[in-house]
């Protein structure tokens, strides 16, 4: 079974239908032959009064009649059973219970073997989505279909609904549809819609049908009507269609097709297209259909295709594809929302596949073909990536992006030699790199790298632990078109480099005793370490440069760090007296800093790197914190600084702030805070500015009422590009409706 992002199937009515009654007296039963179908279901009726009526063939049951069979339980202050033609009639105080649902009414008249009967003045229960169906006369038409007469659905209980739905007549086929006439939306005792017609699906399981419309109105676009069209194809695939009408813009149609094949095995493909109305020809009338930052936009033919797989292959092999094509570089900031825009397709993406897509602001966008396979300690892939270059598509300019058609890693982490004291890892690679245009120095070629590393893990008496290694690195060019600095223009190529490395480590543990509710013990761990890292200094002019494995920097430096470890335990007895403890990693924070010795034998003036630390910090539910920063012990100024914090409450109060600070680059800030004004009532504040240049990018504000049965919410946005206010007023079990 699928489980999407957004619901599919709005459920807004579902009839009870009547499956099977068992009839019994106190101390009396009457019993069919084996159920085989309606006519042969056993049924027991109990009550305190029951006699049978010879000359009409019926069982008259008084006072507390209940009526058991399978999962249905009819109750009644009076009932009359034919066993020869199956009619039952119930009245005073009557609950038919089938399954999770119910129908409560003064009569009911039905007919067991045919499922057609009538319901006065009856309210049809369902459990599964708190939903009610009203009517003065409902006819039950067939096993799964009803009519009624001046009848109203609402997922509110009570005699006074905050909000219903009343109709002069419907119709109603479950795992169908509904139709209903002169059909008004009350808000209590007021009318606030009227509708002469209303066509509805009424699905309790995946069926072809009409989804709830997106309503909206922008400078853009205009007034904007999006229909989605859900298609069930099969048990294992779907489809959704979505029309999108924009007044200004033209009509934006989309596809979603969606398939599993095994636990393993499944993909989704999306696409749009659209031919739009206008474009961006520079002039200030058509400044609302351009954006800042991005080419001008001339075309007209508009359209993004996506999509994700998963294939499960034979000998442990895996197989992960990519694709991702837009039209051009405003598309993704265009359509940003809405039901195929692009933050729903990430979100879908990262839920479904664990694997998200390029930002939309992003003019270059990655797509890849992966194939993997791994052991307990190697692991093999297989990679084909390419980046499309949006820009240089659209406006047909030279394209250099560098591409791997393919590219190849075999791996093997760090292991023991045999049974020696040696370890060893090792990183090879074999790339194919491609440009659709080169240049003199940006070109095409082919490249393999041979990486192998050596450890000797020693114990220096009984605390430090000491291990020197030493990488030996093979590397091999190939190409037809680059020719060095020195005019050399030989096809092949050759780099031999090695480094060496040594760790001086200890761990320091301490126990404390806490006796608190939220943890018994807490557990630190100091870890200080001192790094000697050296990779000598290369002539690496004549190598083509592809990325930066072509132009290794040298290195000596000396590094120390010191690593805090905070990790708190809780026990708890299980209900069969078994003594559980859980453990929870409340705290890390590590400090670093390097020393350029190159920088002090050449007397640079600052051979010390930043003092950098990254921190987390959970202690418990409601507490969050992460931070990284980096402090220069020249300038006495922090390089940068970033730092996010989440706290809640059990209220439902809740402040996320993000605080990202560069020197040189941006400084910029992000708050939003949402608080529970009461159970039912929370109200929220966000804004993200740019400090650097003292400007907001966005603030919102916003209002949210939860009923029980419907949810109101407002909210108003200001960015750069567009201001707007919004609302979104959900029925709970009809959907949702809104402007903006």
């Amino acid at each position: 079974m699928f489980c999407w992002s957004r619901q599919k199937y709005p459920l807004l009515f579902v009839m009870v239908s009547f499956f099977y009654i068992f009839i019994s007296s106190n101390g009396f039963a009457t019993t069919t032959a084996s159920p085989q179908n309606l006519k042969d279901i056993p049924w027991h009726i109990a009550a305190r009064t029951v006699t049978f009526d010879n000359k009409k063939n019926l069982y008259i049951a008084q006072d507390n009649v209940v009526i058991t069979g399978g999962k249905t339980r009819l109750e009644a202050d009076y009932v009359e059973f034919s066993n020869k033609t199956k009619d039952a009639f119930a009245k005073g105080n009557v609950i038919l219970i089938s399954g999770e649902d119910s129908i409560s009414c003064n009569e009911m008249n039905i007919n067991l073997s045919t499922q057609t009967g009538t319901v006065d003045k009856g309210t049809i229960y369902i459990q599964k989505n708190n939903f009610y169906v009203h009517g003065e006369n409902i006819k039950k038409t067939g096993k799964f279909s009803y009519s009624a007469q001046k009848g109203s659905i609402t997922s509110c209980s009570g005699d006074s609904p905050d909000w219903k739905i009343t109709a002069k007549n419907i119709k109603v086929t479950v795992e169908g549809y509904g139709v209903a006439d002169h059909t008004v939306l009350w808000a209590k005792k007021m009318p606030a819609a009227y509708s002469p017609f209303l066509i509805f699906p009424v699905h309790t399981k995946r069926q072809t049908g009409l989804l709830a419309p997106r309503i909206t109105s922008s400078d853009r676009k205009g007034f904007e009507f999006e229909q989605p069209l859900f298609i069930d194809i099969s048990r294992n695939t779907d489809a959704t269609l979505y029309a999108d009408y924009m007044a200004d813009r033209g009509t934006k149609l989309a596809t979603e097709y969606r398939y599993i094949l095994d636990n393993k095995t499944r993909g989704a493909v999306f696409f749009d297209v659209l031919e739009d109305k206008k474009t961006d020809d520079g002039t200030e009338q058509t400044q609302n259909y351009s954006f800042s930052g991005t080419p001008q936009r001339t075309n007209s033919d508009r359209f993004w295709l996506r999509m994700k797989h998963n294939q499960d292959l034979p000998n442990g092999v895996t197989a992960k594809l990519d694709i991702d094509v837009v039209s051009d570089e405003d598309y993704l900031h265009e359509f940003k929302d809405g039901f195929t825009g692009y933050t729903e397709t990430r979100d879908y993406f990262e839920n479904q596949f664990g694997r998200s897509i390029d930002e939309y602001t992003d003019s270059i966008r990655k797509n890849r073909l992966n194939l993997n396979k791994t052991w307990s300690t190697y692991a093999l892939n297989m990679d084909a990536l390419w980046y499309d270059n949006i820009n240089a598509r659209r406006q047909d300019t030279a394209d250099t992006t560098l591409q791997t058609l393919p590219g190849i890693r075999f791996d093997a982490s760090k292991q023991q030699i045999s049974a020696s004291k040696l370890y060893y890892s090792l990183d090879t690679e074999l790339r194919s790199f491609y440009r659709q245009d080169t240049t003199a120095t940006l070109v095409s070629g082919q490249r393999a790298d041979f990486y192998p590393k050596f450890y000797i893990p020693l114990r220096l008496g009984r605390f430090l632990h000491f291990e020197p290694s030493l990488g030996l690195r093979q590397t091999i060019w190939h190409t037809n078109e680059f020719t060095d600095i020195n005019g050399n223009s030989d096809n092949l190529r050759t780099r031999q480099l090695y480094d060496v490395g040594a760790k001086l480590s200890t761990k320091l543990i301490k126990l404390f005793d806490l006796n608190m509710k939220c943890a018994e013990k807490l557990k630190h761990e100091l870890i200080p370490k001192l790094e000697y890292a050296f990779t000598p200094d290369i002539n690496q002019d004549d190598l083509p440069a592809f990325d930066s494995l072509d132009n290794i920097e040298e290195q000596h430096l000396i590094t120390w760090s010191l690593t805090n470890n905070f990790i708190s335990r809780k026990s708890h007895i299980t209900p069969k007296g078994k003594q559980i403890s859980t453990y929870r990693d409340i705290a890390y924070i590590k400090l670093s800093q390097s020393y350029d010795i190159n920088k002090e034998k050449d007397n640079e003036l600052r051979p010390f790197s930043d003092i950098t630390m990254d921190a987390e910090l959970s202690p418990n539910d409601f507490i969050r914190l992460d931070m990284d920063l980096s402090w220069s012990p020249y300038d006495n100024h922090f390089n940068g600084f970033n730092i996010g914090n989440t706290l809640s409450d059990n209220r439902g109060d809740r402040l996320t702030t993000e605080y990202r600070y560069s020197r040189t680059l941006s400084e910029s800030l992000y708050s939003k805070i949402n608080i529970a004004l009461t159970q039912e009532i929370t109200a929220y504040y966000s804004i993200e500015k740019n400090l650097k240049e003292d400007r907001d990018v966005e603030k919102q504000a916003g209002l949210s009422l939860k009923k029980s049965c419907w949810t109101f919410n407002l909210y108003f946005s200001d960015s750069q590009d567009e201001q707007s206010i919004s609302f979104l007023i959900n029925l709970h079990g009809i959907g949702e409706f809104g402007a903006t």
